[in-house]
């Protein structure tokens, strides 16, 4: 960028403006490195290349993972290049190794309802497309409209170029690693060049353009009060177009139950709206990483008639831990009368072994990533119809308490998006 940016001076550039320039370029090079070490306590740092054992066909040079010895190998072994030292700490080295490993084998991915054994090009900008606010969407419209089509707006074409070109190179090459598409927070470190690109549209009012002054106001007002409707649950966000856009499996989901009655229930209902068809688009990180089990032990405390219930948790925090009353994990493929907490991320698994719970009606949330269900038995005895399983008798079940209280209990809820 810094020769490009130059192109247009150098029959002007002298000698000694060359070497200025090369320095502050040496000296910020320099700092990147003294930051980045810095962070690792330079463990490691200037070991020979020719002394690392990676993992990965890039590094190896094996034709394929099956051919990587167990204990690694190193292309660079024997080569005038792997007796450089390589100034970066030896961790950040080897994580490079690890990272790539995962592209390389591939993982499960999951996008728009369907899963795949390899990711996809496009992943990203669809998942921008979804959990981008839509304010924020429309101002980058609109600061496309004003770097097009209105005069004022505009810096040289250089400047543009260093703002937008690091963003760009980012998001290609990310969306260009499709050995899997699972964690949308990849392309974060692009966001905030297209930020300060798109607060062009700022200068309308000193230019004095009321319609384009008016219209980013309304957009990023929509953009601020879109993300603080559900704060603190922000990793569960989704925009309003979640909702709207259909999924390719759509016709496989259970039709979504009737929108409640009341004016308020009707507003955060639409308000919800995003998050709640979240799923339906992306899994794990996007929505589910755990977060929200502490929002579940709250909820727990407050409804100490709950005595135990079956929990199905996204996360690594051990259950025992808590004051959550789990016994277990809910029967794969086996409605059962009780009270269940399933992350989303069980719900929508590619094994499908919870999907059924699909067909029942949270009775509330814990966050947006944890579905609290109480199936009464003529509930579960409905869903083992439809599927083909026998009934369950009302004599064998021991955990459905009283199916009036539970009714009533269950009209009397609603969804909570912070229950404590």
């Amino acid at each position: 960028m810094w020769l490009i940016y130059k192109l247009p001076e150098i029959g002007t550039l002298t000698e000694k403006d060359w070497l200025q320039q090369s320095k502050q370029f040496a000296v910020m090079f320099a700092m990147s490195l003294l930051i980045i070490n810095m962070g690792y306590l330079f463990e490691g740092t200037l070991t020979p290349l020719r002394n690392y054992r990676f993992q990965t066909m890039l590094f190896t040079g094996c034709n394929s993972l099956a051919d990587v010895p167990v204990g690694g190998a190193n292309r660079f072994d024997g080569t005038l290049l792997g007796y450089v030292p390589v100034p970066l700490p030896s961790n950040f080295i080897q994580g490079i190794d690890t990272q790539r490993l995962d592209f390389e084998r591939g993982l499960p991915s999951y996008l728009r309802g369907e899963w795949s054994k390899h990711g996809w090009w496009h992943y990203y900008l669809y998942a921008l497309l979804v959990k981008t606010p839509l304010g924020t969407i429309g101002l980058f419209l609109l600061a496309v409209f004003c770097t097009f089509f209105q005069k004022g707006y505009n810096a040289s074409w250089r400047d543009e170029m260093i703002i937008l070109l690091p963003g760009i190179v980012l998001l290609v090459f990310v969306s260009s690693q499709t050995g899997f598409s699972v964690h949308s927070r990849y392309i974060i470190p692009a966001l905030p060049f297209f930020f300060i690109w798109i607060s062009k549209v700022g200068k309308s009012f000193q230019l004095k353009r009321p319609i384009v002054a008016t219209l980013a106001s309304v957009l990023l007002a929509w953009s601020v009060l879109s993300s603080l409707w559900v704060y603190p649950h922000s990793l569960s966000y989704f925009n309003e177009l979640a909702a709207i856009l259909p999924t390719p499996e759509d016709k496989n989901y259970p039709k979504p139950p009737e929108s409640p009655k009341t004016f308020w229930q009707k507003t955060k209902w639409i308000l919800d709206a995003g998050p709640r068809n979240g799923p339906r688009h992306l899994l794990d990180s996007n929505i589910d990483w755990g977060q929200d089990l502490f929002n579940l032990e709250r909820w727990c405390k407050t409804h100490p008639e709950i005595d135990e219930m079956r929990v199905a948790y996204w996360g690594s925090y051990p259950l025992e831990l808590t004051e959550v009353p789990s016994k277990g994990m809910p029967l794969s493929n086996d409605p059962q009368p009780g009270w269940y907490a399933l992350s989303v991320n069980y719900l929508y698994d590619r094994e499908k072994q919870y999907r059924y719970f699909l067909n029942f009606e949270p009775v509330d949330t814990a966050g947006y990533s944890i579905c609290i269900y109480h199936i009464t038995l003529e509930e579960a005895n409905r869903v083992r119809r439809e599927t083909g399983l026998p009934e369950i008798e009302k004599d064998a079940d021991k955990n459905i308490g009283d199916e009036k209280t539970a009714k009533d209990w269950r009209r009397s809820a609603h969804p909570a998006k912070n229950p404590a």
